[in-house]
Parts: structure tokens; sequence; C-alpha cells
């Protein structure tokens, strides 16, 4: 009962009152009251911490808490739900135990016990006399109900505790003296703090603490097993180019592309099959389409994605977009190279087979302003179908409704012959340029490499530099005109070829970005926007235009 909800004074006995108001009855000399006396319950409102531990004093939790944390948790408004954290090693780098403040209903009790002191304490027995006090309530009570976790601070003058050290005080001359000391291989040592028998070793990794410490624990009863859907399959590791077993979630639709293999890869060793992924998606693929593709690369070993599906019908190619598993149960992907993103038939090399140089990749972008493309294109500047469409193949339309082109074929998008382009990049396989003037430096080299290049292939630096100066030149003409590309325009580079003066490329563009062999390409898609054009650098290259003498 609340001392404010009774009438009588401080100083009123509370029980004799009672007794002579409410006529209880009295209880006999040889046995207790029936009725528990009346106490006033003082005013004094206290808050209590359930400390994970064994306490001597309540002054002791000062040592693992400080006050401020303390008077900052209980004072807290109601709706913030505040956190009390205790360090047990005080300013030591490790995640504290995290106690968090709940409302509560009790009572707080004074115990006090009484002995007789001297000659007759047998008498009154070992435990004493017993007496309890209601001192106040507790409104608040910090509860911890998590254990603390395990604590390891590293040697502090480990070698990369050392460093560290020196990093922050910005000593100059300690880290200049710093060196990688030898790998030592022995992590376990024997552990001389004996106050744990059970804990016979302590390890000597000299891993230093993160910077934060997650404020989530695991459930009590975490259980962890595999979903239903997740089964162990054997999966093609690009990296080792191995096999390699692995969790697979079958419950969602997996990614799946060509094998990548980059161009320093050993010599002969590329993909001969599918993926065990892939085989096993075979069965749901029409076999007649399968039987094209195949024939495909039999007829040539390695294609262009794009090239590759404009030899097909238009439903086959539609279903070879829709179903990213056809490619990749026939061929494989280079990755780097001069065959980079160039699809290859299972089995074969072209790194060791120098008739494949017919087939090495060519590409530069017409829509970037530089020295030798300063022509001002701002698609933005278009309306929204044109935008939608393509700012190149808008305007080749408006030729073509003018009769100032032929209509553009896609099915010859790949090739080209000078004449017309039937698609905006600039990409091509050496094989499909069937300019005359280029092509006799393509089919009739004077000398080949003999090993293939990552830069230029089996060509000599200078001559596929020409080779890809010549398109380049004739593509960017009628790029711009829409009309054919005339010979004269590349007597400039073929004179300083034939001079010396064609400076090779640095590095090929193929070379700037590798490919993402899960990629898919259509005839949308764009190259990677990290690549180099190559018109930037042959900066020496004269461009002989019609009427120069």
């Amino acid at each position: 009962m609340m001392a404010d909800a009774f009438p009588y004074p401080e100083d009123t006995p509370i029980l004799e009152e009672a007794e002579e108001e409410i006529n209880f009855p009295q209880a006999s000399s040889s046995s207790t009251a029936l009725i528990a006396p009346y106490r006033y319950l003082p005013k004094h409102a206290y808050a209590s911490i359930e400390y994970p531990g064994p306490v001597s004093h309540p002054t002791s939790i000062l040592k693992v808490v400080n006050q401020s944390d303390i008077d900052e948790c209980f004072n807290g408004p109601s709706g913030s739900n505040p956190v009390l954290e205790i360090r047990y090693r005080g300013d030591q780098p490790g995640g504290p135990v995290r106690g968090h403040r709940a409302s509560s209903q009790k009572l707080l009790l004074k115990v006090v016990r009484r002995r007789r002191k001297g000659k007759g304490r047998e008498k009154e027995g070992e435990e004493g006399v017993f007496t309890a006090e209601v001192v106040g309530s507790v409104a608040q009570t910090v509860r911890f109900r998590s254990m603390a976790d395990w604590h390891w601070a590293p040697n502090p003058e480990g070698e990369t505790a050392t460093l560290l050290r020196s990093l922050k005080e910005l000593d100059y001359n300690a880290i200049l003296d710093y060196s990688f000391p030898p790998i030592n291989e022995t992590f376990l040592e024997e552990n001389p703090d004996s106050t744990d028998p059970e804990i016979r070793y302590r390890s000597l990794l000299d891993f230093q603490p993160t910077p934060l410490f997650t404020t989530r624990n695991l459930p009590y009863l975490y259980n962890f097993k595999m979903p239903n859907q997740a089964v162990e399959e054997e999966v093609y590791d690009r990296r080792t180019g191995q096999l390699r077993r692995r969790y697979v979630n079958r419950g969602r639709v997996a990614g799946v592309g060509p094998i990548s293999v980059p161009h320093d890869q050993a010599l002969g060793d590329v993909p001969k099959e599918p993926t065990n992924i892939i085989k096993n998606r075979m069965e749901d693929l029409d076999s007649q389409l399968i039987q094209r593709l195949r024939d495909l690369f039999d007829e040539r070993p390695v294609w262009m994605r794009h090239s590759l599906l404009g030899q097909l019908a238009e439903e086959d190619r539609r279903e070879v977009l829709r179903i990213k598993s056809y490619i990749p149960s026939v061929a494989y992907i280079m990755g780097t190279g001069p065959f980079w993103k160039c699809l290859v038939k299972f089995g074969y090399d072209p790194r060791i087979d120098s008739e494949s140089r017919r087939y090495q990749r060519i590409f530069f972008y017409p829509n970037k302003r530089t020295i030798r493309n300063p022509l001002n294109v701002d698609p933005a500047e278009e309306d929204d179908d044109d935008k939608a469409k393509g700012w190149w193949m808008a305007e080749q339309e408006r030729r073509v409704e003018n009769k100032e082109r032929p209509p553009v074929v896609p099915k010859k998008a790949h090739v080209f012959d000078g004449q017309y382009l039937h698609r905006e990049r600039g990409d091509y396989q050496l094989c499909d340029v069937t300019d005359p003037l280029i092509a006799k430096y393509i089919n009739e080299p004077s000398r080949l490499l003999s090993v293939c290049s990552p830069i230029s292939g089996w060509y000599p630096p200078s001559l596929f530099t020409l080779i890809k100066t010549l398109v380049r030149i004739k593509y960017m003409y009628m790029w711009e005109t829409s009309q054919p590309a005339p010979d004269d325009l590349c007597y400039g580079a073929i004179e300083d070829y034939e001079r010396g003066m064609l400076v090779p490329d640095d590095g090929d563009e193929e070379e700037v970005e590798p490919d993402d062999a899960e990629e898919e390409d259509d005839d949308g898609d764009r190259e990677a926007e990290g690549s180099v054009s190559p018109m930037r650098r042959d900066r020496r290259v004269r461009i002989r235009e019609p009427g120069d003498e």
C-alpha cells in the first residue's frame, strides 16, 4: 500500500488504531498474529543493474563502466531504449557486453542479520536474526541477456602493431625503415597464463582489431542448415581453370555464360566441352538449333556474337537471345587479346593456329570526339523518336527515304566492304573486311609473327596498325557521308607505312578492359565504356582528302 493513501499521521501507531476501528480478532499469546502489519511504502525511487557477475560492493561496477554512462542510460527518454555497455578490459579493443534498460515494478528490500556477540552466540544459532525493510521501489532495471565474447588482444610489440603505431604517430623514419618480416608458420604456442588450465594454447596470429564491432548477436539456438533448394554441384572456376564443388541454389535462375579464357592462359588449355550446368540444360534445348550452331562453327571456328546471330533465321535468333544456354553449349569466349569477346569453337585454340589471323578483331568508337574524329554529334539534341532508335540509325532512315543510300541490311552488319555501313559500331573481324584495298594486306601479309601477340595477334604491330588505320579512315568517311569511301583517302597512310613512319599502337584496345564472360551482347548492346579509341593514338598518320595534291 502506498504511504500517501493512508490518512493517519506518521507518529500514529498503525496497528493499534486499526485494531480499534476494524476490531480485528486478537491472537492468543501462544500463536502468531493472523494479519500482517501495515507499513508505509517509502517514496524513494531506485534503479537497478543486474550485473552479470559476482558483486562484492555496489561501487565495484564502476571498474567496468563509467558513472556518466550509467546516468545517461537511466536519464534517457522512455522511448529511446537506451543501452548500457560494460567493458571488462578497459580500453582494449573488443565488443562490449550490452545491457538494455527496461521498466520494472519491484520493491527494494534491506535485509539485516543480527547475531549475538560473545559467549552466548552458540545459543542463538549461526544464522542469527533476519529483518527485512522496504526502502523504496525499483522502476527501471538494466538487464544483460547476452554473454561476453571471447576477448583476444594482439601483441602490442608485434610487427603489424608497430607499423600501425608509426603510421598513427606519423613517424617518418620508422615507416621508411620498415621491412616485411619473414613468413612464420608457427601459429600456436603454449599458454603461459596458468589461471585457466583448460586453455592450453594461445594464438600467435598478428591480427589487428577491426575499426568497428557489430552490435548484432547470433540467436541462442542458431541451428543453421542449408535450404532445400541448395544442392552441391560442380562448377567451373574461371580463376583456376578447374572444376570445384559448391552449393548452388536451385530455387533461382542461375546466370549462364560462355567459359572465359584469357589470352595468357597455357597454349592448348582451352575448354573442349560445356560445363555440367549447361549439359544439364541441353535436354531442354532445340536440338536442330544446336546443330545449326555447330555447323556454323565447323565452317568458321571464331565468330563475333552479332555476326553469328546474323547467320540465323529471325525465329532462331530470337530463341538464342531468349535462352542464354545455346551459345555456351557450343563455344567458349576469349577474355583478352586480339580475339577479345570472340566466340571460339570448343577444342580450337586460335593462339596456336596462324590461320586464325583472319578472325582477329578490330573496333573503334565513331561517336567519340577525337583528333581523328572531330565530329560534333550530340544525340541529346535529337527528337524523342530519334533518341529511342539511335542517332545514327535515324539518320540512315532519313537518307534511305531521300534515296541517298540503299536500305540498311542487318545481315550485312558484320561485313565491311568500303561502300555502305549497315551497323553503327565499328567492330569487325578481319575475315569480314572485303574492301579490295584493305583485304590484300589482310590476306597476303609480307610476314607473320612466330607467336600470337596479345596486342597485334599474328600480324606485325606496324602492319596491324595499318589495317586498323585503313578501316578507320574509310569507316569514318562512310559514317559521316553515307557514301562509298574512295581509295585515295588511304594513300597517305599506306605511304607512311611503306616509309616506316606509321607509329604502331602502344597497346591494343582489346586489352583495355577485360570482358565479363556472362555479359549477353546483342545488336543493341554497348562496348566497355572505359576502352580507349585507337584514333587518339595514330596522330602521326596523314589522311589525304579528295583533291589533295
